[in-house]
């Protein structure tokens, strides 16, 4: 066991993955880098003569990884949905002399000589942002975490603001702010560059990752909630947390503050962020009002005959028109008390 964290927020974690894993659905062993990247090149060269770039971009990609990773599981390999066809995977077969294949929840995966090769159906719009995101192992994790205190989470579908109502629990909206790994790594206040020119070893980019403006230590060496039990279950979330102990990060008593949206609208002034915020304060507006004016609770104050599955029913007709919350909006609240007094319970109803 391996103790990780500081006072009362101590997680104990059990020496896992200690044992090498590789290709997981087909049970086999992990290769060797040397030939691992040969069998990257043969992938890749079929790839590139059966499904070239077009104007629109790349139609597939493979993640990058550490310079000095030793061994591989398996390769996985992004590619557009449209072009998964079955003219293309009877082709790609052929041509690597694969036999079997088996297909799990949209990913094919292949017996390449005893060494799995996974081709993950992507939608085009999310294939660079998967890529992107897949990208240096945890590295997309560990960014996606710093994103929280701006109101954002990082994933495969790119960077989106997550808006909630204060005052309605149940009200979740999400707006894309940006699809570029670019913009993620300006907002966590990172060096693009070094993104993009790589890592000679995961220590390398853990160090990189830690020196951003807006990285905090807290969420791996006082873990806590989801991302608490995340850090169990990836091996890479899990090393970065033995990096910093070792490197001497110690965790803050208090989590990070939330940012306030004017420090995302700075960061992006260009994305549609004020647009989308200005459309959901006026919605917010319209649907108080609409409350104030019908409920279900007005409805029970003026029916007070009606309950349980009868007043269900009550409802469900009344707001049956399709134009119904334009009524509530055009009408003034007598109106609206009027017809509730005046409709007619449903048919089925013991009323």
């Amino acid at each position: 066991m391996r103790l990780i964290g500081q006072s009362r927020h101590l997680l104990w974690l059990p020496d896992l993955y200690t044992a090498p894993m590789g290709g997981h659905l087909f049970h086999f062993p992990r290769l060797a880098r040397a030939d691992y990247l040969n069998r990257e090149g043969q992938v890749r060269a079929v790839l590139d003569d059966l499904l070239p770039a077009t104007p629109a971009g790349p139609q597939w990609f493979i993640p990058h990884f550490h310079a000095d990773k030793p061994d591989f599981g398996d390769l996985d390999v992004l590619i557009g949905q449209d072009a998964l066809t079955v003219p293309f995977l009877t082709e790609f077969r052929a041509r690597l002399g694969i036999t079997q294949t088996r297909r799990v929840k949209g990913i094919e995966s292949h017996d390449f000589g005893g060494f799995q090769v996974d081709l993950m159906a992507t939608p085009p719009a999310e294939l660079r942002t998967r890529f992107e995101f897949m990208s240096w192992g945890d590295l997309g994790n560990i960014l996606g975490r710093m994103m929280r205190p701006l109101g954002m989470k990082w994933g495969e579908s790119g960077l989106l603001y997550v808006y909630r109502r204060p005052d309605e629990a149940h009200y979740l909206r999400t707006y894309t702010v940006s699809l570029t790994i670019d913009d993620v790594l300006r907002a966590a206040g990172l060096d693009a560059a070094h993104w993009h020119a790589g890592f000679t070893d995961e220590a390398d980019m853990f160090g990189w990752a830690a020196g951003a403006s807006r990285f905090s230590p807290r969420p791996y060496l006082a873990p806590e909630g989801d991302f608490g039990r995340r850090i169990l279950e990836r091996p890479g979330l899990h090393r970065f947390a033995e990096y910093l102990e070792r490197a001497g990060w110690v965790a803050p008593t208090e989590r990070e503050p939330n940012q306030p949206p004017e420090v995302l609208l700075e960061l992006f002034p260009d994305s549609g962020l004020r647009a989308f915020l200005d459309a959901e304060a006026t919605a917010a507006e319209r649907d108080r009002v609409r409350r104030s004016k019908f409920s279900g609770r007005l409805v029970m104050a003026l029916r007070p005959e009606l309950s349980g599955k009868t007043l269900g029913a009550f409802m469900q007709a009344f707001t049956a028109r399709p134009d119904f919350w334009e009524w509530v909006d055009a009408a003034t609240p007598a109106e609206i008390e009027t017809r509730i007094q005046a409709q007619v319970a449903p048919l089925d109803s013991p009323v």
